[in-house]
């Protein structure tokens, strides 16, 4: 029995989630809300240039679902509900496969990916995978209701902390660690894991998998 990971954007999805909102959210916000998202995205963008450090995909994130403060979690699920029916020509079914007889193996698959818990959620409901969802949190009071805030963006070397975290929770030490991903900021997890897959990667990261002695996934 092994630990499963599989990233999501580029590995499992092969699109980027944080536009598959955008895109969605064109319905859903009015024109004043866009301005507010272009313009409080644009200036992160300014600070970012003047040596603050946030990632783009962060302060995109957080201009897009302050828009979304107010909402209840049920008008949130239908929100992400709406994202996935329209999304799964980018899912990559060949590696759903692979995955699918690793549960068939008994092992335990975690869909470790910095895109939102719900979105993640969501969409492994819908694919029928039994897997547990370690992704960003989007935040609610204690009512249910979307603050507009995220938590911190889960990247990089956060993935083996979650990961390990999980470990420790699940009693699951000793079992062997795969990894499937696809980027250099995955390189952390890929690492750490016994097994190591780089899911069609970039010539950089082919690269990188081929002089390391990881598989390469290519469908």
């Amino acid at each position: 029995m092994s630990i499963v990971t599989v990233d999501f954007d580029g590995t499992l999805y092969q699109h980027n989630s944080v536009m598959t909102m955008i895109k969605a959210g064109r319905k859903a916000f009015t024109l004043k809300q866009w301005v507010f998202i272009v313009m409080n995205f644009l200036r992160g963008s300014v600070n970012r240039t003047r040596g603050h450090k946030m990632d783009y995909r962060v302060i995109l994130l957080k201009s897009f679902f302050h828009q979304m403060k107010g909402k209840n979690i049920d008008e949130m699920h239908t929100f992400f509900e709406s994202i996935t029916n329209t999304g799964h020509q980018s899912i990559n079914y060949d590696l759903v496969s692979r995955i699918t007889k690793h549960l068939e193996n008994g092992d335990h698959v975690i869909i470790l990916s910095g895109a939102l818990q719900p979105f993640l959620e969501e969409f492994i409901r819908q694919l029928d995978l039994q897997a547990d969802v370690i992704g960003t949190s989007l935040l609610y009071d204690e009512r249910k209701i979307c603050t507009g805030e995220i938590g911190r963006i889960i990247h990089g070397i956060d993935k083996v902390d979650r990961l390990k975290l999980w470990i420790k929770e699940n009693n699951a030490s000793g079992e062997s660690i795969w990894a499937y991903a696809d980027s250099e900021s995955d390189i952390p997890l890929l690492e750490f894991a016994d097994k190591a897959v780089v899911v069609r990667p970039s010539n950089t990261m082919k690269e990188i998998a081929e002089s390391k002695g990881w598989e390469i996934f290519y469908n």
